[in-house]
């Protein structure tokens, strides 16, 4: 298999713990191999862990896909990151929720365990001012407001719709 490198911002270093900053290994829908280690200037970048079998994520993906769109990905890079299913289930699900976000796969939930995640959904966000995470689900709304405070104010710029706060 290849491994890739994808450079990405700060916070390794804080994400985990002391010595030198090591990457997260996580593979393409096509088995690939792909490390995300920080690099200098690089854009902030939220990783959204998510599995098929949770409602929550079902429900919240293609509204975190949708905001996503709005932003400039020099800016915020955003990837959605399967807990550990099956590459052809994903695809699947990516095709039928119609989703354009990069789609990476924890095969065996190192990723997660690395970040201190606890459930699913959950979000790990690196930014020049370090690393943080959050748990559980958004809505349309909370997604907006969420990528606009991380600069995307694109983000924000659209009609609201009715949806649930």
């Amino acid at each position: 298999m290849e491994c890739r490198r994808l450079l990405v911002c700060a916070g390794v270093l804080t994400l985990l713990g002391a010595g030198p900053p090591r990457p997260i290994e996580l593979r393409t829908l096509d088995g690939g191999e792909v490390e995300i280690v920080r690099g200098e200037g690089a854009p902030d970048l939220m990783l959204h862990f998510w599995a098929t079998w949770c409602p929550e994520c079902v429900e919240e993906l293609p509204n975190l896909d949708l905001a996503a769109k709005e932003c400039d990905p020099s800016r915020l890079r955003v990837i959605a990151v399967n807990a550990g299913e099956d590459a052809e289930l994903v695809r699947r699900f990516i095709a039928e929720h119609a989703l354009t976000l990069p789609v990476l796969i924890d095969f065996d939930g190192k990723a997660w365990r690395k970040a201190g995640l606890w459930g699913i959904p959950s979000n790990l966000l690196w930014t020049a001012d370090g690393v943080s995470t959050t748990a559980g689900p958004s809505s349309a709304k909370r997604w907006r407001a969420r990528l606009a405070e991380l600069g995307c104010a694109e983000a924000v710029s659209r009609p609201e719709s009715p949806e649930a706060p």
